[in-house]
Formats: structure tokens, C-alpha cells, sequence
């Protein structure tokens, strides 16, 4: 074997290892009793609609595909939009995704019109900006607005990125205390946050905040485990504390597949394999749902030696480069930008 052989061999098998301690079967003792109750693996092709998983604490159970609602909002053809997300319930589908900010709220008056005579069909999760009492009060009533319902199944605070800021939605007199009367009042059934900038924040918060919070979002995909890594850190916490995990960002905002990184499957797939609740993601036409839909139909859990594989392959393409949303605080200790295992 030449010395060649033996480096790659070797850091295959760190890899390996680093890996299956942080993100395999032994995220926690509890990981076992979780995966029984939300399992990775998914139904076989042939069952009708689209395999769903467990969200969390929860107890929901949601499609592993959740439709992104900033590519619906973006469409220049409101009427295909609303076909779109029509299709997506009729092929099983039901969790949809949208955020206050989105498109000027466009997104969201769509995810209304769309899914108004279908609510009892549809968990809809929309994202709130609000730190103060007041920014969150009144984005969430325009959000239900626009949303047309009288309810909103999961709210999240949206892109949490410091200390600070997750002090702010938390504190006595936070953002958080109108999610929780909201919930109260029947406007709201479920709370969560949103971040993709730094890891240790979000690590933070569910340490500090479990107990407030039922789910998280995060970005889930094939180079996050080498950098700064969102995986490796959190998802072991949030599976802790019975968290329902949505994985965004799962194609690094498409970089990964325009620099031929990985393919689409790969992609999904690595995501999927992962314990979360589902995979929101967004898209731009019906043939492209269709495509995701087919791939979560199919897919089939991985093996520890293919995980690997991909992430051996992927290691190369670590970094602030391709994920450039990922920007640590000066709060926080900085990252080099290239592989880290």
C-alpha cells in the first residue's frame, strides 16, 4: 500500500469515527427510545403520499418534505404558486413553510389563498422577527392575516445570531412572552427558532430555553460536519431534549449542486439520514416538487460506511465558501474558514 493509500485510508477512518460519535447512534443515551418513536428510515416507494416523522415533543406528525415558502413567494405567477402548493397536498404533503418577512408578505398571502379551503390539511409554520413584545405582537397578527386562519400550528423566531439576541426574545418582557400567550389563546400551538449563522448560539439557547421551545431549525447538509458545524453541535442537544429538528439550507442555498459538489439525492438523502422531523425546501416549480417528492418516497436510510463515503468526498469542500451564511460573532470564538473535523 502506498504512502498515498495510507493517508487517505487514515483520515477515511478519523472521519469515519469523528463522525459516528457526533452524529450516529451515539448522539445521547436517549437517542434509541427518540429514533423509536421518530424514526429515520421511511416507507417504501410504493405507500401512497409522502413518509412522515415525528416533530419532536410534539407528537405531530409531518411530511419529511416541508414546502419552503420564500420560492412561492418569489413566483412571478401568483396562480402556478397556488397550483404548486395544491399539488403538494394532493400528493401528501403537510407542512408548509413561510416567514412575516418573505417576499413583503407575499409568501404568506399565498400560503392563505392556497391553503384556506385545505387548512385541516395543512401544518403551516410561518417565521417571526420580533426580539421586543411589540415587533412580535404586531407581526404576528399580520401574519395571520395574511395567512388567512385563525391559527398558526408553529411559530419561530427567525435567524437568531448572537447571545444577545436570544437574551432578547427570552428575557421577562421578550418576544417569546407573546408566543406563549398566543399559545394560550389558541393562536399559536407550537414555538420554536430558526438560525444559520452560528451553531454555539443555537446550542446555547436550547440548553438555556428547552423548556419554552418545541423545534429548531437549522442548516443540515453534506459539508456543514467539516466546518463549523451546526450537525456535530447541535442536533445531538435538540435530539437530548426531544426538540423536532427542520433542516434547511440542505443544497448550501443551491452551491452545492451548481459547483457539483454533490447531486440533489445526495443531498436529501445525507439530510434525511439525519434525526430530524423533516427537510424544508424550496422550490421552484412543479417539476421540481415532484422530483423531491419521488426522492422521499424512495429514499432509503444510509449505512454508516456510505455516510462516510459522501463525507470524505465532500471534505474538500468545507468552509466559509460555500457556506457563506455562516458568519460567528465576535462573541463567540472564530472558526477557521476551511475543514475542521
Amino acid at each position: 500500500m502506498t504512502p498515498e493509500k495510507n493517508r487517505f485510508t487514515n483520515r477515511r477512518d478519523f472521519l469515519k469515527d469523528t463522525f459516528s460519535v457526533a452524529v450516529g447512534l451515539g448522539f445521547t443515551k436517549n437517542l434509541n427510545t427518540i429514533l423509536q418513536r421518530n424514526p429515520v428510515s421511511s416507507p417504501p416507494a410504493e405507500i401512497e403520499g409522502i413518509p412522515k416523522r415525528r416533530l419532536g415533543k410534539t407528537e405531530e406528525m409531518v411530511s419529511v418534505l416541508c414546502i419552503g415558502g420564500y420560492h412561492i413567494g418569489r413566483m412571478h405567477d401568483e396562480h402556478y404558486a397556488i397550483r404548486m402548493l395544491h399539488a403538494a397536498i394532493d400528493e401528501g404533503a403537510n407542512f408548509f413553510d413561510s416567514a412575516w418577512c418573505y417576499n413583503n408578505g407575499e409568501s404568506e398571502r399565498r400560503l392563505g389563498k392556497a391553503l384556506k379551503s385545505r387548512r385541516d390539511k395543512a401544518f403551516i409554520m410561518t417565521k417571526n422577527h420580533g426580539r421586543d413584545v411589540d415587533t412580535a405582537s404586531y407581526q404576528l397578527h399580520e401574519s395571520l392575516h395574511r395567512l388567512q386562519t385563525d391559527h398558526i400550528d408553529l411559530l419561530q423566531f427567525h435567524n437568531l445570531q448572537t447571545r444577545e439576541e436570544v437574551e432578547s426574545v427570552f428575557r421577562e418582557g421578550g418576544a417569546v412572552e407573546v408566543a406563549l400567550q398566543a399559545k394560550k389563546e389558541g393562536k399559536v400551538r407550537y414555538v420554536g427558532f430558526t438560525g444559520h449563522r452560528n451553531p454555539e448560539v443555537l446550542l446555547e439557547a436550547i440548553q438555556k430555553y428547552h423548556n419554552h421551545i418545541d423545534t429548531v431549525q437549522m442548516p443540515v447538509n453534506l459539508v456543514d460536519p467539516h466546518y463549523f458545524s451546526f450537525v456535530q453541535q447541535v442536533i445531538p442537544k435538540a435530539v437530548e431534549y426531544d426538540i423536532g429538528i427542520l433542516a434547511m439550507k440542505t443544497v448550501a442555498n443551491g452551491i452545492l449542486l451548481e459547483d457539483n459538489v454533490a447531486t440533489i439525492k445526495e443531498c436529501l438523502c445525507f439530510a434525511w439520514n439525519q434525526p430530524i422531523s423533516t427537510l424544508v425546501s424550496g422550490m421552484d416549480s412543479i417539476e421540481q416538487l415532484k422530483e423531491n417528492i419521488t426522492l422521499a418516497r424512495q429514499f432509503k436510510e444510509l449505512s454508516e460506511e456510505q455516510q462516510s463515503q459522501l463525507l470524505v468526498r465532500t471534505e474538500p469542500f468545507g468552509g466559509i465558501e460555500r457556506e457563506f451564511y455562516k458568519h460567528p460573532s465576535q462573541n463567540w470564538r472564530v472558526y477557521p474558514a476551511q475543514p475542521v473535523h
